[in-house]
């Protein structure tokens, strides 16, 4: 007859849960029954040795969790690590952007340029500019491929309504993509970010950013020069 591992908790001999605890607990209860078995009728050795190697794998399983808990870990610790090197460099991160045609006075700079990520190619990106009184109107891009795109105003075909956007004011954009055959690909918008400081966490590095809340590593799509 096999001993049965007393499987409590308590405290007060010792014993636990652990592999380790319950495969001590096995070979004191196992000594003890070799010591009192009635010999005419003694334990089953294939019954025994099976026993204890479940518990020898019982144990290695636990080890090797516990050495790869501790390897994820000191990975995540040395990756956020090497994110420091991030501050001050700019990102691409998933959002609206804006844009503008540049003011009329002379030095007035245009905003123009935009980003956006495409899950696969497209014969149409239709692109929506909307101003800050809601006034709306749209664009198009033609056949554009996967990826992270960048573009100007310029790129900018066949504006509705005509003749185009007032130039004197900044506009959001957002995104739609199309194909006459399949299903329309995603796409996500994207703005530029400034890395101001990492913060490091057990779940991983946290980026402080200029203009935006912070971010998780995971949600940064580009890292600029």
């Amino acid at each position: 007859m096999i001993p049965q591992v007393n499987n409590n908790n308590g405290s007060g001999d010792g014993s636990g849960s652990s592999a380790g605890d319950l495969s001590a607990s096995f070979l004191k209860l196992l000594v003890a029954q070799m010591q009192n078995q009635d010999h005419t009728n003694p334990m089953d050795n294939n019954q025994l040795t099976s026993q204890l190697a479940q518990f020898s794998t019982a144990a290695g399983v636990e080890k090797l969790n516990s050495s790869v808990a501790d390897v994820q870990a000191l990975m995540a610790q040395l990756g956020g690590m090497g994110t420091a090197a991030w501050v001050g460099r700019s990102i691409l991160i998933e959002g609206d952007p804006t844009v503008s045609f540049g003011g009329a006075e002379e030095g007035d700079e245009a905003n123009d340029t935009f980003s956006f990520l495409l899950g696969g190619e497209a014969e149409t990106v239709t692109v929506t500019l909307t101003d800050a009184e809601g006034n709306s109107y749209t664009a198009q891009l033609k056949n554009v491929k996967a990826g992270v795109k960048t573009f100007t105003l310029d790129d900018l075909q066949n504006f509705q309504p005509e003749p185009g956007p007032p130039q004197d004011r900044e506009y959001t954009l957002s995104f739609d993509a199309k194909n006459p055959d399949g299903e329309p690909p995603k796409i996500s918008g994207l703005i530029q970010e400034q890395v101001q400081g990492v913060t490091i966490t057990p779940d991983g590095a946290v980026l402080h950013l200029l203009d935006h809340d912070p971010i998780r590593i995971g949600d940064v799509v580009v890292i600029q020069k």
